[in-house]
């Protein structure tokens, strides 16, 4: 009875350390250690190593080159967001956990594509509010009848 509580003990370890493993994996270092310097608060951020080879480079941009590159809509929906510089590009990253993870995960935008879902959600919106309140004939099963008004 004991080796068989040994063994799923031993498993589990093994399965621990496995996913320990994937959850760090070299390729994200980088980003990492940038995101860890932009949120601390210390007054002086240091940049990350410098990367060798294929890996990007991540660094803290300056409150200047954020505001140059975004429209004040635009930073109003990123001041939640870290920023950083990947090989000198702008990011917007944010760490979140999966639904069934444990593990957190760093999701970086880019400014083209906070520009497109700013704008998106802002016709979702535009369509919603303007859907409200009309009058959709047989919209359903016990729909109320629209007066002649609508």
């Amino acid at each position: 009875m004991t080796i068989g509580k040994g063994f799923i003990l031993a498993a589990t370890m093994a399965g621990a350390c496995l996913l320990g493993a994937c959850a760090t994996s070299g390729q994200t270092d980088s980003v990492n250690s940038a995101y860890a310097a932009a949120t601390s608060k210390d007054a002086a951020r240091p940049a990350p190593p410098a990367a060798n080879g294929k890996k990007p480079t991540w660094s803290v941009p300056s409150e200047a080159e954020v505001a140059g590159a975004l429209e004040k809509k635009y930073l109003e929906a990123t001041k939640d967001f870290v920023k950083l510089k990947k090989n000198d590009e702008l990011m917007f990253c944010k760490r979140y956990r999966e639904i069934g993870s444990s593990i957190a995960r760093i999701n970086c935008l880019t400014v083209a594509e906070v520009r497109v879902q700013v704008d998106q959600m802002e016709q979702y919106r535009d369509d919603m509010r303007n859907r409200s309140g009309k009058c959709t004939l047989g919209a359903g099963v016990g729909a109320a009848p629209c007066s002649a008004g609508q």
